[in-house]
């Protein structure tokens, strides 16, 4: 792995990676031998893959697609609004979601501490974009 970064993940923050597989096999073993129960960055020997692992949760993204990591929020009015993390491609298209949830405190501030971190292992931009009230 050419970088392997812990990031801490109070346990009462909401917002996670969403259900899915999607490291490659050297990333899996990897966490199983060293980092079990963590939330990890990562970025493949060959620079080719970016992702984030934590336990059966896993996703990643080609490093030359993408351009950006996003930070989301749209705040609750009528409906619980939500918050998240996306990798962005150059395009503005999402290539993967790092982390979401309906929206709360706790997890905004999480992910506003998580994406420079992230922003700058991956070697990527930083951006933000307001949704607006929920209602």
């Amino acid at each position: 792995m050419k970088e392997w970064i812990e990031i801490n993940r109070p346990v009462d923050v909401e917002a996670d990676i969403p259900l899915k597989d999607q490291a490659p096999t050297e990333v899996r073993d990897e966490y199983d031998r060293s980092s079990k129960n963590k939330f990890i960055a990562w970025v493949s020997g060959d620079s080719n893959l970016i992702g984030c692992i934590k336990n059966n949760r896993s996703i990643s993204a080609e490093f030359e697609f993408a351009a950006a990591v996003e930070l989301y929020e749209m705040e609750p009015a009528k409906g619980s609004g939500y918050v998240g993390l996306d990798i962005k491609s150059k395009n503005g298209e999402c290539l993967t979601v790092i982390a979401s949830s309906r929206y709360s405190q706790k997890s905004l501030q999480w992910l506003k501490q998580v994406q420079p971190i992230l922003a700058k292992v991956f070697q990527l931009e930083e951006r933000y974009e307001y949704h607006g009230k929920d209602a």
